[in-house]
């Protein structure tokens, strides 16, 4: 996963693991598993991401995720 580049409070931190770790796998084989969403950056992006890194984030999963169906 990108890594935030800015500060947060380690509360905010847990946040973003939490959410991130609900939908992320390490070394998974794209035949395995998908991931449905109807709203990238409502149901992807952790709220409490600062602008820049919540930019960073989704110019990132807008390049990784692979739309099947859209």
């Amino acid at each position: 996963m990108l890594e935030p580049r800015d500060d947060y409070s380690q509360e905010q931190y847990e946040e973003i693991a939490d959410l991130v770790g609900k939908w992320s796998s390490f070394d998974l084989d794209k035949t395995d598993a998908y991931i449905y969403f109807d709203d990238l950056e409502k149901e992807l992006v952790p709220s409490v991401l600062t602008p820049a890194d919540r930019k960073r984030f989704i110019d990132y999963l807008k390049k990784e995720i692979e739309v099947v169906n859209g």
